[in-house]
């Protein structure tokens, strides 16, 4: 038979069809391109950090992997892991808030992690934390220029030059940040404000990416370390889905809940 005699194809089961299923938390975290896979660092690069990273590689691998998911071959980030880190930092906040610790926010990366740890600086406050706040430090010299200041903006640290907020990036501009906020309870940060912290033995909840490994193996061998492992650099509003894990983090916990963690307060890069 040709095909143009032969009938129409139907449908084998006609009349609507029933709505496709929400996408799920983890699916979300990939959509955004906060969590899966890794454009940078590649596999070549990040052998080269696990490798600078100190310590036995093949421990250090394993490590990671507990903490990312991640592999030689495979230079990821499963969700999974980086939901199971929001639940455990999460609880970490809860339990320094309810005490009515003090809370320390620094973001390093303030176009991309700002709007989060600001989200997470009042669902803290929310719920009876103390959280750090101070007026202008500087003029000083960070990340090797000045004048620079740290500033805090919504009671999360970062640098500024008085006009704009800037990345940090540079172990001396969060050592000069240590020592301001002191000895506080809890320190929540990304980048080096998160691993000066974790050297100093303080207690952190450290947002990371592959590109800083060496945060990653701390926390899966030391107590004080709870790492939520995520792509960095990416937009502001990337972000928002994980401000809304910490949201249902938060409600499993009970009490209030202030958010969605990541919602708004963004001033981006230039606005400080």
């Amino acid at each position: 038979m040709k095909a143009r005699n032969r009938p129409p194809r139907l449908e084998s089961r006609p009349g609507p069809q029933p709505p496709a299923p929400p996408p799920t938390l983890e699916e979300r975290l990939v959509a955004a391109r906060v969590a899966g896979p890794a454009s940078v660092p590649g596999r070549t690069e990040l052998r080269h950090l696990v490798e600078a990273a100190g310590g036995d590689a093949g421990e250090c691998w394993s490590a990671l992997a507990a903490v990312t998911g991640a592999t030689p071959r495979a230079p990821r980030i499963d969700p999974a892991c980086t939901v199971g880190a929001v639940h455990a930092a999460a609880a970490r906040i809860d339990a320094v808030a309810r005490t009515g610790g003090r809370v320390a926010f620094a973001s390093a990366r303030p176009a991309s992690s700002f709007g989060l740890l600001a989200g997470l600086a009042r669902a803290a406050r929310a719920r009876g934390a103390q959280v750090h706040d101070a007026e202008d430090a500087g003029p000083m010299r960070l990340e090797g220029r000045t004048p620079r200041w740290i500033r805090w903006v919504e009671q999360v640290a970062c640098v500024t030059d008085g006009a704009s907020l800037l990345p940090a990036s540079r172990r001396d501009t969060a050592v000069e940040w240590c020592f301001l906020v002191g000895r506080s309870a809890l320190v929540v940060a990304d980048g080096p404000f998160a691993e000066v912290a974790a050297a100093e033995g303080l207690e952190t909840v450290a947002f990371a990416g592959l590109d800083r490994p060496g945060l990653l193996v701390a926390a899966a061998r030391e107590p004080h370390v709870c790492a939520v492992p995520v792509h960095p650099d990416r937009p502001s509003r990337s972000y928002r889905v994980v401000g809304e894990a910490f949201e249902e983090a938060f409600g499993a916990l009970g009490g209030p809940v202030a958010g969605p963690a990541g919602a708004g307060g963004d001033p981006g890069p230039g606005g400080a």
